[in-house]
Parts: C-alpha cells; sequence; structure tokens
C-alpha cells in the first residue's frame, strides 16, 4: 500500500538531502546505510526536483538487480506520488521496460531496466541519458555500473542511487564510499553521500526499531540496523542451537498425528559427487518450520528422490503440497513432475544473501525446527556452514559463505524460503 505523504516525518539528514537544489548537487549522489532508513523514498521525493532541473530533452533511467526489483521497490511508490502529489500520468510497459511520465506539460521518457546480471550491459548500449536513479547499487554488476556511466553525457546529467552496506571489499565501497570518507578530493568533486541508520526514518516505530535489533546479530545487525560496511564472518547460522532448534522424532510424530502441521512441502538440492539434499517440511498453526525428515548422499538420482518421496508420503500418510528444487537440473525436474503427478515441482532459486537472511531470522524467533533423529546432516552442517577465514578472503568472495557444508543448508533455503516468501503474512 502507498505511503502516506502528508503523514510522512523526516529527520535532519533525510531534510538535508530533500533541501539540496539539483543544481549544486555533484555528478553522482549515494544514499546508502541501514535497511528501512527511508533512503528510496527520500530520492522518490526529489525526482521531481530533479525532472524540473535537468529537462525532457533525454531518457531517464530507472534500474535495479531486476526490473521487477525496480517495479517493486521504487515504481509502486513512485508513481502513485507522482499522480497523486504532482498530478502526473505514468504509462508503463513492465516488459519493455518503456516508462511514460506526463508531468508539467511535458513528456518524460524513461527506461526499466535490470543490471544484476555479467550481460546486462548489453541493454543499455548505445543509449544516451541524463538521469540514472540506480536502487540497491550494489546488486548491480560492475559491467552494468560502468556502461550506464559512459552514457551520462550530457551536462547536466546526474546519477542518485541507494544502498545497503555489503561487504567493504565491494567495488562501490572501495572506489567511491571509502576515498570520500578519506578525503580524496577527486572523488568528493563529482561523488556526494549521505548515510542513514535506521533510527533516521522517523516514521518507523521504536517497536519495530527494538524488534529488528532483537531480530539481528553480528554482521546482519552492524549492516540492516547500523548500516555500516561490514566483513561477513563466522558461522552463517551462528545464533542455531541443538538444544532450542532441534526436537525428538516423536514431537514430530505427535505434531502430525494431532494435525498441528497445516501444509507439508520439500526442497531439493541435486547433486552426484557433491551430495544430494532432499528435506520434509510441515509448517504449524503458530508459523513455526519443522523439517520432518531428509535424503541425503552421493550417486543418488531423480528415481532415488521419487522413491524417497512416495515412501514417506505413505510412512506419514500425509499430502505434501509442493517441492521447490535446484533449478541447475530442469531435465531432472521435468521428470519428477512426470512420476509426481499430484505434487507441484518449483525451481525457483532464491537470492542467497536474501534466503540467508530469511532464515536467521525465524532461526532468531525460534521458528524452525530440525528433527534431531532423522536430520542429522541439516544439523551438522548449521553448525559448520561458514564464511571465509582471514586468510582465505584472498582466494573466494569474502561476503559469500564457502562452498562446503552447505548441500542441506541450499535445499532448506529453497524449501523454506519459498514457502515464507510467498504464502505467510507475519504480523
Amino acid at each position: 500500500m502507498p505511503i502516506d505523504w502528508s503523514k510522512s516525518k523526516y529527520s535532519r539528514k533525510h531534510r538535508l538531502f530533500l533541501s539540496k537544489k539539483p543544481e549544486n548537487m555533484k555528478f553522482f549522489t549515494l544514499c546508502d546505510g541501514a535497511a528501512r532508513s527511508g533512503k528510496t523514498l527520500s530520492i522518490i521525493y526529489k525526482i521531481p526536483q530533479m525532472f524540473a532541473y535537468i529537462g525532457n530533452n533525454y531518457l531517464k533511467v530507472f534500474s535495479g538487480f531486476s526490473k521487477n526489483t525496480v517495479r517493486t521497490n521504487v515504481l509502486s511508490e513512485l508513481l502513485p506520488y507522482l499522480k497523486n502529489c504532482h498530478g502526473a500520468k505514468c504509462k508503463l510497459n513492465i516488459q519493455t521496460g518503456e516508462l511514460d511520465i506526463k508531468l508539467w506539460g511535458k513528456t518524460y521518457n524513461c527506461l526499466i531496466t535490470g543490471g544484476g546480471k555479467s550481460d546486462s550491459d548489453s541493454s543499455i548500449q548505445g543509449g544516451t541519458w541524463d538521469f540514472w536513479y540506480a536502487n540497491e547499487l550494489p546488486k548491480h554488476h560492475y559491467s552494468f555500473y560502468n556502461m550506464a556511466v559512459s552514457r551520462l553525457t550530457p551536462e547536466n546529467a546526474k546519477i542518485v542511487a541507494d544502498s545497503n552496506p555489503e561487504s567493504p571489499n565491494h567495488w562501490l565501497y572501495t572506489e567511491k564510499i571509502k576515498p570520500f570518507l578519506d578525503g580524496n578530493p577527486d572523488v568528493q568533486s563529482i561523488f556526494d553521500y549521505f548515510h542513514f541508520t535506521m533510527n533516521d526514518n522517523l516514521n518507523l516505530s521504536k517497536t519495530f526499531i527494538e524488534n529488528q535489533k532483537k531480530l539481528y546479530k553480528g554482521v546482519f545487525e552492524a549492516r540492516k540496523i547500523k548500516g555500516l560496511w561490514t566483513i561477513a564472518d563466522g558461522l552463517v547460522y551462528d545464533t542455531f542451537s541443538e538444544a532450542k532448534h532441534t526436537c525428538l522424532n516423536d514431537e514430530i510424530l505427535q505434531k502430525i498425528s494431532s494435525n498441528d502441521f497445516l501444509e507439508y512441502f520439500l526442497g531439493l538440492d541435486w547433486g552426484w559427487n557433491h551430495p544430494l539434499s532432499c528435506g520434509l517440511y510441515g509448517i504449524t498453526k503458530n508459523k513455526t518450520y519443522y523439517k520432518i525428515d531428509e535424503l541425503y548422499g552421493s550417486k543418488l538420482n531423480e528415481n532415488d528422490v521419487i522413491n524417497w518421496i512416495n515412501k514417506k508420503q505413505n510412512e506419514y500418510g500425509r499430502y505434501f503440497r509442493f517441492l521447490n528444487a535446484d533449478n541447475a537440473r530442469p531435465e531432472l525436474n521435468h521428470k519428477l513432475r512426470q512420476a509426481l503427478p499430484n505434487m507441484l515441482v518449483y525451481e525457483e532459486k532464491p537470492r542467497l544473501q536474501d534466503s540467508i537472511a530469511i532464515l536467521r531470522s525465524l532461526i532468531n524467533y525460534d521458528c524452525l525446527i530440525v528433527n534431531s533423529e532423522t536430520c542429522p546432516n541439516t544439523i551438522r552442517e548449521f553448525k559448520t556452514y561458514r564464511y571465509p577465514s582471514e586468510d582465505e578472503r584472498l582466494k573466494y568472495d569474502d561476503d559469500v559463505p564457502l562452498k562446503e557444508n552447505d548441500d542441506t543448508m541450499d535445499e532448506t533455503r529453497y524449501a523454506v524460503t519459498f514457502y515464507e516468501t510467498r504464502f505467510v503474512k507475519r504480523n
């Protein structure tokens, strides 16, 4: 639901950004910081000023990780705001990415595009524009960023971007933020930086902020609450506790028999030399996930998976709603659909960092429980799945967990993240 702009509150930092005249803004302005700190909303409020100053001679570009993220994160607020507060008429074709905004008797031609893939720059080659809003700039591929900057050739062209923090080794931090903070005159001449914490969003309740602080610990607290560019280290799920987040098989069987589980579903990470992992889950009426059972091992194929699923349906006497599988083996997923016609088979692979954050939050609120007797590999990987150490960071991406002890972890992300984002509403 769009924001009620008449009731919005502004912190000193937001007022400072909003009051800056476009003609006094530098070529590149970045608003970065914590999640829900009001960065995107402040930029949305700023866009009419930017359009009025820059004019409508050239194309305006709105980018994100994908076109859908631009629609979700930006256009869902921007278009109602332009219509309700400025009388604009907007025509959007999300398939082609064309957006026409009629404002103050002028038509502003805009392009909506995704910049998160290695070949995304091909969609913007040859264009010329004078305004670029990059939503979640660190999610853009570096080649897209370089191409986009090279297309901003008009004299009054401007870049405005927002950013959630990631690793301090990310190109955005090393090339722009750190040199700016260190006083590099070349960077400071073209780059301006506004940093926000969650406390800068005066529209958030104290209860919400306190709940978020309880939800995130370690590097996730530093990034999401304080908006700091910090390195992820240690265990990925460092708050997982066998004492709190496991149960005996008898407890699971009792919940099944008393119909405490609303639905049952599965996750699947294909493997061969690398172990295959398939997990069975149930979600209770109070929205707690239980991992009921697992299939795990090397040299397992689609027939092993099909036989195991049929066996577990007979064993537990329950209908399994769907399976969300690794999309790397579509031909095997097709065989599952043929052999299991009464069960939906999806192959939606969630973004790694996003799905890790979802699992961490469920663990922190004790909403993910694992059967200690039937899922030993899941418990082992929860206790060993980790980020690279300081010595390993030269060899591996320091913001991505190591590709070891991750088979059940990937399968768990596929299953639980899919259900949580598709079907669950939390207060």
